[in-house]
């Protein structure tokens, strides 16, 4: 059950978590997957396989970047095996995979998701700037993307962390207990922690935005 002290997360089907953790995280672009993956990241939950691994400065694996959006399954099986292999715990970020959430669940072992909710009005302004669209037709797009998110963390049998962007970021070290509890980690430096995702939104925010994302 929720009450007051709700810090900006809520885990779901908590009793199904296990030691050995795929988490994936879920949510629209520009909806604070970023945010969410830096959380995880600082924490210490790997998001490469090794240290030559490439990594996007938003946190998504470039490999399983391209062959999720190629429909690549068998490099995204290999490549998921490998993580699982060199990984009790690792993360997996990638903008619209909730939308094959399903299918990746059954691809990955030990599956976790974490979905990241945003005030729609301020993700769909946020893109219409980038991408120099109709804003209403952005918030329409948001919205529909938050419903099919919204019934999927109904319908999933899965672990889930359900996070509120806002609330979470405002609240960095009630909500760092919440997120280290649900990737497994029992001991972390709560001022590095926070000082490393306020270094990550802040390369985050000063990069040339991808107008395709």
């Amino acid at each position: 059950m929720i009450d007051s002290s709700f810090a900006g997360a809520l885990i779901k089907n908590e009793h199904k978590t296990t030691e050995r953790k795929s988490i994936i995280i879920c949510g629209p672009t520009r909806g604070g997957t970023s945010f969410a993956a830096s959380v995880f990241y600082r924490l210490g939950v790997p998001f490469t396989r090794d240290p030559d691994d490439r990594l996007t400065i938003r946190l998504e694996h470039s490999d399983l970047m391209r062959a999720f959006s190629a429909r690549d399954r068998r490099t995204l099986e290999t490549t998921v095996e490998e993580f699982c292999y060199l990984h009790s715990v690792w993360g997996w970020k990638l903008p619209a995979i909730e939308s094959q959430l399903e299918a990746v669940a059954q691809m990955v072992p030990n599956p976790h998701a974490v979905m990241i909710f945003k005030e729609p009005l301020s993700v769909a302004a946020r893109k219409a700037i980038v991408r120099k669209k109709d804003l209403v037709l952005l918030l329409e797009r948001v919205v529909k993307v938050y419903t099919r998110m919204a019934a999927l963390a109904a319908s999933t049998e899965h672990p889930l962390l359900l996070i509120s962007y806002d609330k979470a970021a405002s609240n960095l070290p009630a909500f760092l207990k919440v997120a280290a509890n649900y990737a497994g980690v029992t001991a972390y430096d709560e001022e590095a922690v926070i000082a490393g995702i306020q270094d990550d939104q802040r390369r985050y925010f000063e990069r040339k935005p991808d107008v395709a994302a």
